[in-house]
């Protein structure tokens, strides 16, 4: 009753202050091009320009047809340009919340028509931007997509599928990297998986992810929604125990329109109260001292608040200033328990963060858009555990005590400086560009000041004379001997304490940093026929702090149209190919700059005997504590990635089309960490101690059969899918990630953390009789590997991730251990003490985790009152080319879904109020989707998970999840 009473309350407020304004819906302008015999042109450059916005840049197809989508309400300008031909000029384009069509004609006389037009189809073109298999969400289209932010990046996430390498896919916010999510209402466009091979992208295309903004327009429009979740509507977590009530609700509210008569704005703000939980499922001991599995929820409140001002203002008619605001501010008690995270392990985070952006975009006569863009980015954020007790790990049990990384402060002042310019000469549409980035990061850490204590086992083997040669499972002299917590909590009160590892830094916990990046290309992309276009280019980057100065980037694509002649092809072939290099992060230099041996130093103590008072332990003593510190390989090189495509797109019916893309990639230079002192290397030096260089010596090898489908009939059904068959092979797993034997990375080469081998996408929405609108959307995957390890250290490298011998492929259902070391399990049978001469080493990700499968539905239903909206009359006409796009970062709206993909109108009325009413399921079936199992041998959670997945198949408190939401426009 709360919620509901919340709810309608919101409604009445803003009800009663809406009863005055105007609606404005987003509509859209189409047309063709021709000369005076009316034959098609092809190639001319149309730009629209609104009163108090950026100008948008489009370019006509083989049939002269040109489309602009998403236009606000308003009064615009519209320029033709072809090269033999009178320039076109037309002051008082009216756009309305309907289609208009516009035919131009270059000749003496103009004629303008305003006209209804039926809903773009899906169609192919060899436009580089039209490849079939990108996804352009805008306008009412973006309904179909979640409010809540952390669903609405999981649900983004999953339309871009997965990116090549180790890595993953790169969002974009108004052409800047860094920076928060804005929310849904305040989102113009989004583009998924364009144009992969231009070089004006430093990521890889595909997995790639642009957002941009809302301006104002000239008319004042508004939206104000609340949504809200209560834990009586949700399923129960099979993972928690017994829940404490919890609820979640979001408000938000937007509104823009003019400031005089050159500019306009657009204000969005929101805050979220989410009171959440957070599952524990570990095992401890009791009070005897036995093995006992613990279930706890724990309260995770946290407080969001989101506030976006934006403004334009038309300096000329050719002239656009752009100002955009976002202040985020990021809330959260009770942080880090889950699964086997105890809750004391839990810490208290704030961060706010300020994002100021400005940009200048200037039409030069009628082929050239400059675009001169500033973000200033800064970042504040603090962290407080709630112990400060040493960290106890047990291996594949429970991680508990106080929460290592400890108190943490950091403030980032981010800079990026852009400068794009976009060229039409005859054919060519030449682009040309820079970019420039400078962080400082000013940073507090007293991460490991309060030790972490590793232990082997929860219960299992302590043997403290496995260096004697007597033992029959003898470990070398630079290893530790395995101790279980039970022994080591025994032991506290009679005895020694002994541990099997205590890893502890000391030192000054303040450092800075300031790094710069820059980047400059070029990109030709050259119409040589109606039916084929060639696009090339080139890219530089650089970076300090690295050896590596210097990354050439070249690129080339083509798309060949099929049939057709002087109508769209049947067919379109498309290729392309492209090196894409990643930066080396602040993070990793970060670390190296502070845990260098002098500004702080690590130490790494095996089987210490301080369990109870760490302050007995002895960290002078080289022999007892072996010291420890970071540094960043001096030929380190930028990591890179080769990556091909070639695809058949195809126009299957006129409302449906079907693309079918090969991906290759192939990664070198991968970065990862080795300890370069470790035990058996040629160069070792035990005074040395434990020396952990950051290195980039891994590759990665991938596959990927990309099939995607789009059909729109009208506005009534719009459905689009993809399947994705993935085969990877790595020993590269991440820049933090320890190799498992340092004096040989290749001996992790094998099925990389990332070799989802299916994965399958479907959404879409659906117009039901009552202004009613259903829109699915469905998400499968096959399991993602999970890396199988022993309890030990075995190598003596201070790292527990050694892998255990394969003894046989024979399994039992359930983990039996049959003789000493050797482990028969539901995947095999394994040597807990490693590879052998009778043994092998087991095969990196040798587990594949649990399958995932969710059905989200979103359903609402409009109440439209008040006077009706005025639209456009008229004959509908003929189908729309491609669209356009202004250059990279500020380009205006785009044809559908890649020049004729999917896309996802939401209901609307044609009154000038609206309430819309929906509910939003997560999950539909309520299908538990569990995380990954641990692979700790031994651990009684091996091949058992327990946890939930998240992302986009459940969040951490529940497996289904229902909100209710109420929105009111105007």
């Amino acid at each position: 009753m709360k919620l509901v009473f919340i709810i309608f309350s919101f409604l009445f407020v803003f009800l009663s202050l809406a009863a005055s304004v105007a609606q404005t819906n987003p509509g859209s302008l189409r047309g063709q091009v021709t000369d005076p015999s009316s034959a098609a042109i092809t190639g001319a450059t149309v730009v629209v320009t609104p009163a108090t916005g950026s100008p948008i840049t489009a370019q006509t197809n083989a049939q002269g047809m040109y489309e602009f989508k998403a236009l606000p309400a308003g009064k615009y300008s519209l320029t033709v340009v072809a090269q033999g031909f009178t320039l076109y000029e037309n002051d008082n384009v009216v756009i309305a919340d309907q289609p208009l069509r516009l035919n131009v004609s270059m000749s003496i006389e103009v004629e303008t028509q305003k006209l209804q037009v039926s809903d773009t189809a899906p169609t192919i073109d060899v436009n580089p931007s039209s490849n079939a298999g990108a996804i352009v969400i805008s306008g009412k289209e973006l309904e179909a997509l979640p409010d809540d932010p952390d669903e609405l990046q999981s649900d983004l996430e999953a339309l871009a599928g997965p990116s090549a390498g180790p890595n993953g896919g790169q969002m974009y916010i108004d052409g800047f990297t860094a920076g928060q999510l804005p929310p849904k209402s305040s989102i113009r466009e989004i583009r998924i998986n364009q144009n992969p091979f231009s070089s004006e992208y430093d990521k890889l295309g595909y997995g790639r992810i642009e957002i941009f903004t809302k301006p104002g327009t000239d008319k004042y429009h508004g939206q104000f929604f609340v949504l809200g979740n209560a834990s009586a509507f949700n399923s129960h977590n099979p993972f928690a125990g017994a829940e404490p009530s919890y609820d979640s609700t979001q408000y938000n509210g937007q509104i823009g329109g003019p400031l005089g008569k050159a500019a306009s704005f657009f204000f969005n703000v929101e805050r979220r109260n989410i009171a959440d939980i957070d599952a524990i499922n570990a095992f401890v001991l009791d009070q005897n001292l036995k093995p006992i599995q613990t279930f706890e929820s724990i309260p995770n409140p946290r407080y969001r608040t989101n506030i976006a001002p934006r403004f334009d203002y038309a300096i000329s008619k050719n002239n656009t200033l752009t100002a955009r605001y976002q202040y985020y501010r990021d809330t959260q008690n009770n942080e880090g328990p889950g699964q086997l995270t105890l809750a004391s392990q839990a810490y208290n985070d704030q961060s706010s963060e300020h994002t100021f952006q400005i940009g200048d975009t200037q039409v030069i006569g009628a082929k050239v858009v400059n675009e001169t863009r500033f973000q200033y980015l800064r970042e504040l954020s603090s962290q407080n555990p709630v112990s400060t007790a040493p960290t106890i790990n047990v291996r594949g049990a429970f991680e508990g005590g106080g929460y290592n990384q400890g108190t943490i402060t950091d403030h980032q002042d981010h800079y990026e400086v852009q400068n794009y310019t976009s060229l039409i000469h005859g054919n060519h549409t030449l682009k040309f560009g820079a970019r420039v980035r400078a962080l400082r990061d000013a940073n507090f850490s007293r991460s490991d000041f309060n030790g972490t204590f590793i232990f082997s086992s929860l219960d299992g083997t302590t043997d403290l004379n496995c260096h004697s040669p007597s033992d029959p499972n003898r470990l070398p002299a630079t290893t530790p001997c395995p101790v279980s917590y039970q022994y080591a909590t025994q032991h506290l009160r009679s005895g020694i304490p002994y541990a099997t590892q205590l890893s502890i830094t000391a030192g000054t916990p303040s450092a800075n940093l300031t790094t710069y990046d820059a980047g400059l290309y070029l990109q030709d992309d050259w119409r040589v026929r109606p039916n084929l276009t060639l696009s090339y280019g080139l890219r530089f980057e650089t970076q300090n702090d690295i050896h590596d100065h210097g990354d050439w980037a070249p690129r080339v694509g083509f798309a060949w149209g099929v049939g057709g002649r002087s109508a769209p092809p049947k067919a379109v072939i498309r290729g392309g190919f492209g090196i894409f290099y990643d930066r080396f992060q602040s993070a990793q230099i970060l670390q190296a700059e502070r845990v260098n041996g002098v500004v702080q130093q690590q130490y790494v103590i095996e089987n210490p005997t301080c369990f109870g008072d760490i302050s007995l332990c002895t960290l002078s003593n080289p022999e007892l504590a072996t010291p420890t510190k970071y540094l960043i390989d001096p030929r380190l090189h930028a990591p890179y990635t080769l990556q091909g495509a070639l695809s058949v797109e195809r126009q299957v019916t006129k409302s449906a089309t079907l693309s079918v893309t090969y991906l290759n990639s192939r990664g070198f230079d991968q970065l990862g960490t080795i300890n370069a002192n470790a035990p058996g290397a040629p160069s070792y030096n035990p005074a040395k101690g434990n020396v952990y260089e950051y290195v980039s010596e891994s590759v990665f090898r991938q596959n990927q059969l990309i099939v995607n489908s789009n059909v729109r009939v009208g506005s009534k059904l719009q459905l689009f899918g993809y399947y994705v068959l993935n085969y990877a092979n790595s020993d590269a797993s991440g820049v933090s990630n320890f190799a498992s034997n340092s004096n040989n990375i290749s001996q992790d080469y094998g099925r990389a953390s990332f070799d989802t081998r299916n994965r399958l996408f479907f959404g879409g929405s659906i117009a039901l009789p009552y202004a009613i609108r259903l829109s699915p959307f469905m998400v499968a995957s096959s399991g993602t590997p999970f890396n199988i390890t022993v309890p030990n250290d075995l190598n003596g490298d201070s790292i527990f991730n050694d892998r255990p011998g394969l003894v046989s492929k024979t399994s039992c259902p359930k983990v039996t251990n049959t003789f000493s070391t050797i482990y028969c399990t539901p995947l095999g049978t394994f040597d807990e003490a490693g590879a052998s001469a009778s043994y092998p080493l087991a095969p990196i990700n040798y587990g594949t985790g649990p399958s995932h499968f969710a059905l989200n539905l979103r359903l609402t239903k409009t109440f439209g009152f008040g006077a009706k909206t005025k639209g456009a009359t008229g004959n509908p006409g003929g189908p729309g080319g491609p669209g356009g796009g202004g250059p990279r970062g500020g380009g205006g709206p785009r044809g559908p879904l890649f020049g004729g993909g999917p896309t996802m109108s939401g209901p609307s009325s044609d009154r000038r109020y609206n309430l819309t009413l929906g509910v939003n399921v997560r999950n539909v079936f309520n299908k538990v989707n569990v995380s990954n199992p641990s692979g700790v041998l031994g651990s009684r959670f091996f091949d058992v998970p327990n946890g939930l997945q998240g992302g986009p198949f459940s969040t951490n408190s529940a497996p289904r999840r229902l909100d209710l939401q109420a929105t009111f426009s105007f």
